[in-house]
């Protein structure tokens, strides 16, 4: 959280505990174990009345507030929605895990995420905008040098200005905000809000395995998303991922073919 908001969020961190007892009696809540740590929020084990929840605490509540939003907006697709205050929500636990769905799964679940009426309006930034946010905390690393990122970059900023008709993306569907809840369906955590054309959701789901030409097959085969688009995002947000990769101990072999592309 200290490289995600730098050293000011120390005096947060240092009341947490605080925040935590306070959120506890006002809900009602006996609280649990956290999550596996995050970089921009604390998330909790908790239940009410003998029924297991998730408590999640934020020190930009601005932010959390507009995932609030968003995850009602997506109705069944993300958690129910029991408490919001500032900084803070309580919401159900979902019966599932964080994995990669089957293609059939995750074309379902985008179907149903970009069918959100009059995206615009729904819109917390755009994908200009957002290129523009994530890149600068992109640094060179390994094998990805600086060169990697800036015609990465360039390459972006291009495929931005030729989107076709956008959509609310969620804008950030790695692994960890995907959780398999069987009959249910896939549910969503942490959306961004962002909107942009449907392509740019895939690219994770695509670059983060080692299977990628297989995945991207299966999924042109069950969407009606456009391949070379899907490939030029993938080239241009391979150094990213493979950044993220390194700094977790992950092998990014199979991104070396996108980057030698760049």
């Amino acid at each position: 959280m200290i490289r995600r908001y730098g050293e000011s969020v120390r005096p947060w961190l240092a009341e947490l505990p605080r925040l935590l007892d306070g959120l506890a009696s006002t809900w009602g809540l006996a609280l649990g174990e956290p999550f596996a740590d995050g970089n921009s929020a604390v998330t909790l084990r908790v239940s009410r009345a003998g029924t297991p929840l998730v408590l999640k605490v934020s020190p930009d509540p601005a932010v959390l507030d507009e995932q609030v939003r968003l995850m009602r907006l997506y109705g069944s697709r993300s958690p129910e929605i029991v408490e919001a205050g500032a900084g803070a929500v309580l919401m159900e636990l979902v019966d599932g895990e964080p994995r990669w769905p089957d293609p059939d799964r995750f074309a379902a679940l985008l179907r149903d995420l970009h069918a959100v009426p009059d995206p615009a309006r729904h819109a917390r930034t755009d994908l200009g905008a957002g290129v523009a946010n994530f890149f600068p905390r992109f640094t060179p690393l390994g094998p990805v040098t600086a060169e990697h990122l800036r015609r990465a970059r360039v390459l972006a900023d291009e495929l931005v200005a030729t989107q076709a008709a956008p959509v609310l993306l969620h804008g950030d569907l790695h692994r960890d905000n995907l959780l398999d809840a069987g009959p249910r369906g896939v549910v969503v955590i942490d959306p961004y809000g962002t909107l942009g054309e449907p392509e740019f959701d895939a690219v994770d789901y695509l670059l983060g395995e080692s299977d990628v030409s297989v995945r991207l097959a299966d999924l042109i085969s069950v969407t009606s998303l456009s391949p070379e688009r899907l490939e030029r995002w993938c080239r241009s947000m391979s150094p990213l991922i493979a950044i993220g990769h390194l700094r977790q101990g992950q092998s990014i072999a199979h991104l070396n073919d996108y980057l030698d592309e760049l």
